[in-house]
């Protein structure tokens, strides 16, 4: 089977997410797609089941190294579209179409730009600032009042929190037992954790920190969360906005994620893009 590795959400190699895209040539069982992202051990591998469209749009699953599938994730979506525009459709087309589990996904290609469009969001609980400071070795003072810590989704959940400083964004560190007693309590928010500072100027430093401890460099699906969270509260004041997110700055792989979003009455438009490069290519043995 050929992969490639993709750098996702990058502005230059080896920066951004990295992503292992396979493509299956031959029947592969979910247990062998369970080994091979164990193998490479990123945060997510995927898989192209085939080079016929159906419904339209190209099956793709999407596995992680230890919890095994999820229906929907960022970074994967917009790795696997590059493949499949370059590779298969021969840069012919300016959409591609995914189908996922969570539903298909389209993603527009221009200007060497990726943008993948994501589900309405749905909201859920709040949570009160002590539970989630005492967590992240930050103090409730670190965290805004204006605005809630509250679930999101876009099609992989995640709960945004709200930070008053770059600072605080920085020192995050998770005290694993706090975590699992938190979402004891809290079961639904048993998912990514999505810290942001307010930059100015439209442009926001963000964290993700996911629900087996490690950090991810660049989360897609959180971004298009964070972009319903900030318009379901008026953050900016209107129903349409664009903003830019600057993530994976204290782990050394800096991403750049630009977020399109309107509410209009009950139509949203969540969309979220940036760049991929593709590092390494080969056969998968």
């Amino acid at each position: 089977m050929k992969f490639y590795i993709v750098d996702c959400f990058a502005e230059e190699k080896y920066q951004g997410n990295e992503l292992l895209v396979i493509r299956a040539d031959r029947m592969i069982s979910e247990e062998e797609q369970q080994k091979i992202a164990r193998e490479i051990n990123f945060s997510e591998t995927s898989f192209i089941l085939s080079d016929r469209r159906e419904n339209g749009g190209y099956d793709v699953r999407i596995w992680t190294p230890n919890t095994g599938e999820v229906p929907f994730a960022g970074h994967p979506v917009l790795g696997t579209a590059h493949i499949i525009h370059h590779i298969y459709e021969k840069g012919r087309s300016n959409f591609v179409k995914l189908n996922l589990k969570v539903g298909q996904i389209t993603a527009s290609v221009s200007d060497e730009r990726i943008t993948m469009a994501q589900n309405p969001p749905v909201f859920g609980e709040c949570t009160a600032r002590e539970e989630v400071a005492e967590i992240y070795g930050i103090t409730a003072a670190d965290i805004r009042e204006d605005v809630p810590i509250q679930w999101v989704s876009t099609g992989l959940e995640s709960v945004i929190i709200p930070l008053c400083s770059r600072e605080a964004l920085s020192k995050l560190a998770v005290d694993r037992d706090r975590f699992t007693a938190y979402v004891r309590k809290h079961p639904k928010n048993n998912c990514n954790h999505l810290f942001f500072a307010d930059m100015k100027d439209h442009t926001f430093a963000v964290r993700c920190i996911m629900e087996d401890f490690l950090e991810d460099p660049a989360t897609g699906s959180a971004a298009g969360d964070l972009a319903g969270y900030l318009l379901y509260h008026d953050y900016f004041g209107c129903e349409e906005t664009d903003f830019t997110i600057l993530q994976g700055e204290d782990m050394g792989r800096r991403s750049v994620l630009y977020v399109h979003a309107a509410k209009k009455e009950n139509a949203w438009t969540i969309e979220v893009g940036g760049k991929c490069f593709v590092v390494a290519e080969g056969e998968w043995l």
